[in-house]
């Protein structure tokens, strides 16, 4: 039987942590730097943080695929109204294309079993909601809080401040369960 001695005898490292009441208390927002609201792009300049729901993303990477699709068949011309009608007719194996990985077969299945709004039209909906919602906060809502809302199919506030806590210091009841409320009417079902 053949067994490694390079890992007998050696101690792992373990995580540095902090206070255990600092990682039980989730009412804050503790996000790594890739989250930090002011981003540096490539070329050195300032810009926002952009977080994207599961929808958001759905549309943009089908949008990519198609744009890659139509430049490999330059013959065929589509129309833009047409495209968004058959959005979801699209089969994502025809979308990715034969030569495309398992990864993205699987990201655009996930995708599109759990992304909450399927058409462009009520996903920039919902996106100027959250907006606005985040406006009226008390305090405003990181874009990666927003993205969970547009995410998650929360039931009430208490649901949403469940898995969401940083949103309890940040919003009341009222405005959340009213947010949801709404956002359940973009929501399409299939």
């Amino acid at each position: 039987m053949n067994v490694s001695t390079s890992a007998l005898g050696v101690r792992r490292r373990k995580a540095t942590t902090q206070n255990i009441d600092d990682e039980e208390n989730a009412a804050s927002l503790k996000l790594g730097p890739e989250f930090q609201l002011t981003q540096i792009t490539n070329t050195g300049e300032k810009e926002q943080l952009i977080a994207l729901n599961l929808s958001e993303a759905r549309l943009l990477i089908r949008a990519a695929l198609k744009e890659r699709k139509n430049k490999n068949q330059k013959n065929r011309e589509y129309d833009d109204d047409d495209e968004n009608e058959k959005e979801d007719e699209i089969a994502n194996m025809d979308l990715a294309g034969p030569n495309s990985n398992e990864i993205m077969h699987k990201t655009l299945n996930f995708l599109s079993n759990f992304a909450r709004f399927k058409n462009s039209s009520s996903t920039e909906t919902v996106e100027k909601l959250l907006t606005d919602f985040s406006l009226s906060a008390s305090l405003p809502l990181h874009p990666f809080e927003l993205a969970q809302l547009g995410t998650l199919e929360c039931e009430d506030a208490e649901e949403a401040k469940s898995l969401i806590p940083s949103l309890s210091t940040k919003v009341s009841d009222v405005q959340l369960q009213s947010l949801l409320t709404e956002l359940r009417k973009y929501q399409t079902l299939s």
